[in-house]
């Protein structure tokens, strides 16, 4: 079966760097930013195209690699699309890395400039001569560390002249956004800037927005999620942008009143503690008259949450007009592939294809095509906003895409169980890849593993995501664990759980251990999952 959506759409071949100047050239006086301060798209504009010569007089490149390290800042924006300028590929980093991930990112990019928040710096310091960074530019809010160049002076003291390349905006890259994969460490999807554009496009018509909007910018930007349908949205169309550094549920409600905020794309923790919040007989509630559209994505939210939120927010906030919707995407795909329509919403599926988005359903042990609606297989997806490929991996790259035998023409294997109803919904029903899915972050069983394997007690390991039974939460982080002889009853599960916190995200901590005699394994030496998944839901009676 293979849909095709809402026609054909043009997808001009330019940099991404373009949507800002177009959008200045429309726009020039109209808010760009509301929050944390003010800027027209004008001033953001000529912010950018400093910071864009800064890295030029620099030394950097058209296909530089430049990290990103830091929360949703006004700065972060300028940073993305100066870099693009410059002709660097950003590199962006989850702001709650440790050192030993910044170092990974930054060897596998082959990065050698970096931006980054000075609450940041002192993990780029600890791993700063394992990398090829020779520039690091500091976001800094006091005296800058020794051997970095500070943001504030290098702003100031250039005049803006960028450079002018010419690009292939099919093949050349705009960013390399890592993605957890289960059967290795994070691999870097590369983003041309026709999928960056593309996406933005098609995301842009669903959702219906406009130069009138004012966007809640709340998801990190560093994701793809954030990335394109915050932020790259929101600049395409000329909506200003809320931007908020850290989700504080009552901040974030007061903040969509002040600023008669109309749309906010958001992840089920979100809704689950606006909801808690409004639930709260304390509080009296908003106005948010002028919210039109509240979108989840990112990981599948329970029915009942929205249904709450949707009540809650009509009769606590006077949010008559909302729109509650939900849809899917990855990273592969710059992230988004199909999103329930507001004119007709089916929200336990995953919702409708983007325009010039096509998919199909294979069987999962023969990868033959299955025609007929409802048939359950992996779903497989084309369109301009598919990746190139994985950087620097070849193989992976090979893997990733599944080849239509009838036609030759490449399709990006998603990884998912689905069907497609006769309607042409799409209904996510498992998956075949084992990410583990926590608070809507995607965690990597791989990486933890090669993680504990440094542990000096650790004989062998394997981590698994446990369902929980909190609604927010969806899969802990799990580890089985065989202890080397000398280590047993030397070392408890609190040591392990604490010793792989101080290296990692708080995100992606292992919740639980469980020390156990052996780990079921494949002929070939591949762990299980599978089976460790179905013995915690048989623990926890799900079926």
């Amino acid at each position: 079966m293979v849909k095709y959506k809402r026609g054909h759409l043009y997808y001009p071949e330019v940099p991404v760097y373009k949507i800002l100047d177009w959008t200045a050239e429309r726009f020039p006086d109209r808010p760009a930013f509301l929050h944390p301060a003010k800027m027209t798209f004008k001033e953001f504009k000529e912010q950018v195209d400093k910071f864009a010569t800064a890295l030029k007089n620099l030394g950097v490149k058209k296909g530089d690699r430049v990290a990103l390290y830091g929360p949703n800042l006004i700065q972060w924006e300028i940073a993305f699309y100066g870099i693009s300028k410059a002709g660097g590929i950003v590199v962006p980093m989850n702001p709650l890395f440790k050192s030993h991930e910044v170092e990974y990112e930054s060897v596998d990019s082959g990065a050698e400039t970096m931006i980054v928040f000075q609450l940041m710096y002192p993990n780029v310091a600890a791993v700063k001569d394992k990398t090829k960074l020779k520039k690091i530019i500091v976001q800094e809010f006091g005296p800058k560390p020794e051997g970095t160049i500070g943001w504030t002076e290098l702003m100031e003291k250039t005049k803006p002249d960028p450079p002018e390349y010419k690009y292939n905006a099919k093949e050349d890259l705009a960013a390399l956004v890592y993605t957890s994969g289960t059967t290795g460490l994070p691999k870097g999807a590369m983003l041309t800037h026709y999928n960056l554009v593309s996406n933005v496009l098609q995301i842009s018509q669903i959702f219906e927005v406009s130069e009138e909007d004012v966007a809640m910018t709340v998801l990190p930007l560093y994701h793809i999620y954030g990335m394109t349908c915050c932020m790259n949205a929101a600049v395409w169309t000329g909506a200003a942008q809320v931007v908020v550094p850290r989700f504080d549920v009552k901040e974030f409600c007061e903040l969509i009143e002040k600023y008669k905020v109309t749309y906010s794309l958001c992840v089920p923790p979100i809704f689950l503690a606006v909801v808690r919040h409004l639930e709260d007989p304390n509080v009296k509630g908003y106005d948010w008259s002028d919210l039109k559209i509240f979108n989840n994505g990112a990981a599948p939210i329970p029915l009942d949450l929205l249904e709450k939120f949707d009540k809650l927010a009509k009769e606590k906030c006077n949010a008559q007009n909302v729109i509650v919707q939900h849809g899917w995407g990855l990273t592969e795909a710059s992230p988004v592939v199909a999103v329930n329509p507001m004119y007709r919403r089916k929200m336990e599926s995953q919702g409708t294809l983007l325009p010039d988005t096509f998919h199909k359903i294979i069987d999962i042990e023969t990868s033959e095509e299955l025609p007929e609606p409802g048939q359950v297989g992996e779903l497989v997806v084309r369109g301009p906003q598919v990746m190139k490929g994985y950087w620097n991996r070849p193989e992976d790259t090979e893997n990733a895409f599944w080849t239509d035998p009838k036609t030759g023409l490449k399709w990006l294997r998603t990884g998912d169980v689905a069907y497609i109803d006769e309607e042409g919904y799409e209904h996510l029903v498992d998956r075949l890849k084992e990410m583990i899915k926590y608070k809507g972050w995607s965690i990597a069983p791989a990486e933890l593993e090669d993680l504990l394997f440094r542990n000096p007690h650790v004989f062998d390991a394997a981590v698994i995501g446990k369902p929980s039974t909190e609604p927010d939460v969806g899969q802990i982080p799990k580890a089985f664990i065989i202890l080397k002889p000398e280590s047993k009853g030397k070392v408890t599960e609190q040591d392990i759980i604490d010793w792989v916190a101080e290296r990692i995200a708080a995100y992606k901590k292992i919740r639980e251990v469980e020390f156990v005699e052996s780990i079921p394994k494949t002929i070939s030496g591949k762990i299980l999952r599978r089976e460790l998944i179905a013995q915690e839901k048989q623990k926890l009676g799900i079926k």
